[in-house]
């Protein structure tokens, strides 16, 4: 399998709603495969605040965060990456990146 060891760093705002990932795998077969993309504290990686099932789609997975999400998240630098579990259960973290949050500002 082949992956892109990086995703471009991205700023958002706590709730924003992500444009898609589609995330391609050159594999013959995904069957009993799965992915999850995981965000996570930099400063505490080992606890994600964010573990999102993708789906799969033709040639790879596809998942999208949504406000729902999102809206929980504190203004802060955070680890983002997905995570491919192949058919025996072996776990592979890749697609790592950076992710600042701010949060967004509250009105009266």
């Amino acid at each position: 399998m082949k992956f892109y060891n990086k995703i471009p760093d991205m700023e958002c705002l706590a709730g924003d709603t992500f444009p898609v990932f589609n995330v391609k795998i050159d594999a013959d077969d995904l069957s009993g495969c799965s992915m999850q993309i995981i965000v996570a504290l930099s400063n505490d990686p080992n606890n994600a605040v964010i573990c999102k099932e993708c789906t799969v789609i033709e040639g790879g997975f596809s998942v999208q965060l949504t406000s729902d999400d999102t809206a929980g998240l504190i203004s802060d630098m955070y680890d983002i990456h997905f995570r491919l579990i192949d058919s025996e259960g072996q776990s592979y973290r890749k697609l790592a990146g950076k992710l600042w949050v701010t949060a967004a500002a509250e009105g009266d």
